[in-house]
């Protein structure tokens, strides 16, 4: 029986301590690719305020040799990123235990990784690894089958919140529409695009955690 963990994990025992201790409300996410070759997670995606800013403290991080920003948005960046030195203690007892990370995403400071296991023993073994190199790991759920939600770590970063809350007070939501995009832009001190993708993507987490929380588990 295929068995899916989501776990939460210190930066400093995963990656990228420094940045992550530091970052605020930063969001970031290893981008889920097919392994080729040894090099591991060469995408992350940023959102944040000034994603800039994180992506520099990433760049300074002793784990990392470079980093290349592939696309530049106004509160999220795509980032390609060189690796070097030893694998985290976490990622070592993953490999060891023939585990698979499907998803992985950093919000407030903490890890939030989704980790796929054959069977519930392996999901065991790899607990007791962790806890062998003195890896605490927090077992949020544990979801047995082939299904597959995702962890409920899609936490607002501080401009959504703003954004949405910004939007509500001021009618944005309301029918007929009390404010326009370009006023609520406006209030926001960004431009209509920054604040078009700050409510979608806003929304979009939302609905996201709202609907896979009410969803009855698979028979």
């Amino acid at each position: 029986m295929v068995v899916h963990a989501t776990v939460a994990v210190a930066p400093r025992e995963f990656l990228l301590g420094r940045t992550l201790a530091v970052a605020g409300d930063a969001r970031i996410e290893l981008e889920c690719a097919v392994p080729l070759g040894d090099r591991f997670a060469p995408y992350l995606t940023i959102a944040a305020d000034d994603p800039k800013t994180v992506c520099d403290l990433v760049a300074a991080e002793p784990s990392v040799d470079r980093v290349d920003p592939l696309r530049r948005g106004d509160d999220e960046w795509l980032v390609r990123v060189r690796w070097t030195g030893p694998r985290s203690p976490v990622l070592t007892a993953l490999r060891d235990a023939d585990a698979v990370c499907v998803e992985a995403v950093a919000t407030r400071g903490t890890w939030h990784l989704t980790l796929r296991f054959d069977s519930h023993e392996q999901l065991t073994d790899c607990y007791h690894r962790c806890l062998d190199r003195d890896v605490r790991l927090s077992v949020d759920r544990v979801h047995e089958g082939e299904g597959l939600r995702q962890s409920a770590s899609r936490a607002l970063t501080s401009a959504q919140r703003e954004a949405l809350a910004t939007a509500f007070d001021a009618g944005y939501f309301a029918v007929p529409r009390e404010v326009t995009l370009a006023e609520l832009a406006d209030r926001l001190g960004i431009s209509d695009t920054a604040a078009s993708q700050r409510l979608r993507r806003g929304l979009q987490n939302l609905l996201a955690d709202t609907l896979e929380a009410d969803a009855p588990d698979p028979a």
